[in-house]
């Protein structure tokens, strides 16, 4: 597997869909990673912590795309071969 663009995007498709797993109430709000309101202190104490709840909430908003994406990826591999 060498380092090319096409790996960097399967690289980043597999994030993507990792991070779209997590249930938001189920395993995100233990963290305290559910909803920046729900933080118990003041955002600007965690700026951390808000960007990655901000990361979170929108990656929820893009699962249409990101279907589409692991189904090109899919054919692509099927295509050309994944090796």
């Amino acid at each position: 597997m060498g380092f090319s663009l096409w790996n960097i995007f399967k690289a980043g498709l597999l994030f993507t869909n990792a991070i779209m797993i997590l249930h938001r109430k189920r395993f995100l709000s233990k963290y305290g990673l559910d909803d920046v309101n729900n933080m118990g202190c003041n955002p600007s104490e965690r700026p951390f912590q808000v960007q990655a709840i901000g990361l979170l909430q929108a990656v929820h908003y893009l699962k249409i795309p990101v279907i589409i994406a692991n189904v090109v990826a899919i054919v692509f591999e099927l295509l050309l071969g994944g090796g």
